[in-house]
């Protein structure tokens, strides 16, 4: 299995394209190209859900993506209290401020995990290639 990991704070965020590497190492694992577009929209979706959403605010997280020949599994941690938030089952309506993220992380991928952590919160999901 291969692995990426990322140690992203908002400083790197707001001047690097994270999605280009993740692009990169799923090339490089032969991943096609209709996987690759919902692992990178997923996990930017994540990053934005976490910086936008935890409480306290928070400027980092770790991100790590696994690749072997089956599938590609995506680990978002950061050190937020889990909030206990149910994804949609359906679309929230275009005018809706909030829920898209999480309907499209939870619609997209073949299993979401959300845990607590000692150190925080663990968000996995993965993806059959």
């Amino acid at each position: 299995m291969n692995s990426l990991q990322f140690n992203l704070d908002r400083k790197i965020m707001a001047k690097h394209s994270i999605s280009r590497e993740i692009e990169q190492f799923m090339l490089q694992n032969q991943v096609s190209d209709t996987k690759r577009f919902k692992v990178i929209t997923c996990v930017l979706e994540a990053i934005s859900n976490v910086f936008t959403h935890a409480t306290p605010k928070l400027n980092s997280l770790i991100i790590i993506l696994h690749c072997d020949h089956q599938q590609v599994v995506i680990d978002l941690l950061d050190s937020s209290r889990m909030q206990a938030i149910k994804a949609p089952t359906d679309c929230p309506h275009a005018k809706a401020t909030s829920g898209r993220g999480l309907w499209i992380i939870n619609s997209w991928m073949d299993n979401v995990r959300l845990q607590e952590t000692v150190a925080g919160t663990h968000l996995q999901f993965s993806l059959s290639i």
